[in-house]
């Protein structure tokens, strides 16, 4: 309810009729509708509407503005290039959970999906036409090469790359071991240099394509028990930026999708023993995994760049913000992951 007032008192095409009928439009018509209002009121209705209308216009401008920039500049984009019956998607860490939803969602759209992963399709996935499975462990740049020639052999060049697979381990930074230390850098961040290297040169020929990375709301914020954790999360928003600039100014192909999402706490296998902690610490209830994978899909069958977060709008600023009120969020996340919790975030 809260979000419909918010939408509605700074959406223009709400307040600027109401201050045209109000303010300019002939006394017939207006009188009668002030004539519902004391009289006292008024001004202050009228100067609120001014205040609103002019808010309203800069929210969307900027919102103009940003959609030009995550689409690198492109003002004209031919979604027509786009038929969802002949793409093919790969998506890493699509067997379970998220992942493995996404795939349901791309698939009742016509799109072939091949599922990288190293473990077997889940029950919900079986039995799909569409949906092919390759085995394939990403933390090693061969096995990703063997699996991206099976894809292309089996399926064609894919179009679409949705980096999902993520593991994370709680530790506390004395405790970490190197062995943990690499899974989580191997399979969480240097992975997709391995699947990009091996699926972009395809979509640069064609001059299309859309690369998606599963990110986390970690990226904005340390979390104590989950360094680890959340400096691959960091990143992967590095990687993004870079991959933007790189289609842009080395490879003269903006016309390349990239898409990153940021859930917040999301119900899934990973989290399930912190829930209780989340709990405790006052968090709000989990996102369901239906949640996350709604809004990747709805980006890949937009055909748009974009950075699409599913936890509090404000996180991104929060490094813009004074160093105590930094150190105040950062501080009320320390309850979360508690050291022995051998789990995930989202």
């Amino acid at each position: 309810m809260a979000q419909i007032v918010k939408n509605t008192a700074f959406s223009p095409y709400v307040t600027g009729p109401l201050l045209l009928l109000l303010a300019g439009a002939p006394a017939s018509i207006r009188d009668p509708v002030l004539l519902r209002i004391p009289i006292k009121y008024h001004a202050t209705i009228i100067k609120s509407l001014k205040w609103l209308f002019a808010l309203g216009l800069l929210r969307k401008a900027n919102r103009v503005l940003s959609d030009w920039a995550d689409n690198k500049w492109l003002w004209n984009d031919d979604k027509s290039v786009w038929d969802w019956k002949k793409e093919v998607a790969v998506i890493t860490g699509g067997s379970n959970g998220i992942g493995a939803k996404v795939v349901r969602n791309l698939v009742a759209k016509g799109i072939k999906v091949a599922v990288v992963d190293v473990e077997p399709l889940s029950d919900e996935l079986r039995g799909w036409a569409n949906i092919s499975y390759f085995h394939c462990d990403i933390t090693s740049r061969d096995a990703v090469h063997k699996a991206a020639e099976e894809i292309r052999a089996a399926l064609g060049p894919p179009s679409i790359l949705i980096n999902n697979a993520g593991v994370g381990i709680a530790s506390n930074i004395l405790d970490a071991t190197p062995e943990g230390l690499r899974k989580i850098f191997d399979i969480n961040l240097i992975s997709q240099w391995y699947t990009v290297q091996e699926f972009l040169p395809d979509m640069l020929a064609k001059k299309k394509g859309h690369i998606m990375t599963t990110a986390s709301m970690a990226a904005f914020v340390g979390i104590a028990g989950t360094a680890n954790y959340c400096c691959t999360k960091a990143g992967l928003l590095a990687f993004y930026e870079s991959l933007n600039q790189e289609l842009k100014h080395r490879y003269n192909c903006p016309q390349i999708k990239t898409s990153i999402v940021f859930p917040g706490w999301t119900r899934t296998r990973l989290t399930s023993s912190i829930e209780p902690d989340l709990k405790a610490a006052g968090e709000p209830p989990l996102m369901s995994p239906q949640t996350v994978a709604d809004a990747m899909a709805r980006q890949i069958l937009a055909a748009k760049s974009g950075q699409i977060i599913l936890g509090p709008k404000g996180a991104p600023v929060l490094r813009g913000l004074p160093s105590w009120m930094q150190e105040r969020a950062r501080d009320k996340t320390a309850e979360h992951v508690k050291v022995n919790a051998s789990s995930a975030v989202s």
